[in-house]
């Protein structure tokens, strides 16, 4: 037998240089894995406090109570909540003073710590309500 056939398998220097060659080749996959994940994450929050919002919209269709509230804020876990409900003077809007039902806009904003800052979203919607209660004369 000749040394070479003894010889047969992979050195210490080239076992480290494969060894190197790979971990060159894996770190932008580990890097896109890890900003994935960091993406992920922005987007659950996202998703969350959007679903906070809508809730917080649909609790808050005016009423004969509500009509008259115009500013709120609350803390629900993360998410800090602040709204307005003001009368809508939008385009189209007819003479209110005969009608049964006034179109009332309805602006919550729902903000939230994400690292060194703070992220938020608006939603908006219309919704009708009763007028607010006349204040009794003298």
């Amino acid at each position: 037998m000749s040394r070479r056939e003894r010889a047969a398998g992979f050195t210490l220097i080239e076992t480290l240089v494969a060894f190197a060659i790979v971990a060159v080749l894996l770190l932008p996959l580990l890097r896109s894995f890890s900003t994935g994940m960091a993406s992920t994450s922005r987007a659950d929050a996202v998703d969350a406090a959007t679903l906070v919002a809508q809730s917080t919209i649909e609790s808050l269709t005016p009423d004969a109570q509500s009509a008259a509230l115009t500013d709120f804020e609350r803390q629900e876990g993360p998410y800090r909540v602040t709204g307005r409900i003001t009368a809508y003077t939008g385009d189209g809007v007819p003479d209110t003073k005969n009608l049964p039902l006034l179109p009332y806009q309805i602006s919550v904003t729902v903000s939230w710590p994400e690292g060194a800052r703070t992220r938020s979203i608006v939603l908006d919607a219309i919704r009708l309500g009763p007028p607010p209660a006349a204040e009794p004369g003298p």
